[in-house]
């Protein structure tokens, strides 16, 4: 996240998605980050210059999944 933020613009805006939850774990070989709102916070407090501007939680789509999902709208000031 912290290259991510660097390469952002100021003023630049970034979509971030992740699975709700407050745990990292491995599925299939693969590394998941689930993040809640708290978790986001603290992750975002440590980017330079990157603020909150929308947050919020959605349902997933896939009929056999029952999982919410953080949304959020960052902004590089």
């Amino acid at each position: 996240m912290f290259k991510l933020a660097t390469a952002l613009k100021s003023g630049g805006i970034w979509y971030v998605s992740f699975k709700y939850g407050k745990s990292q774990r491995e599925k299939d070989g693969r590394s998941f980050t689930d993040l809640n709102e708290t978790r986001l916070e603290q992750l975002t407090s440590s980017l330079s210059d990157i603020s909150i501007s929308k947050l919020w939680i959605t349902e997933d789509n896939r009929p056999d999944r029952n999982e919410k999902w953080l949304n959020s709208i960052l902004i590089k000031l």
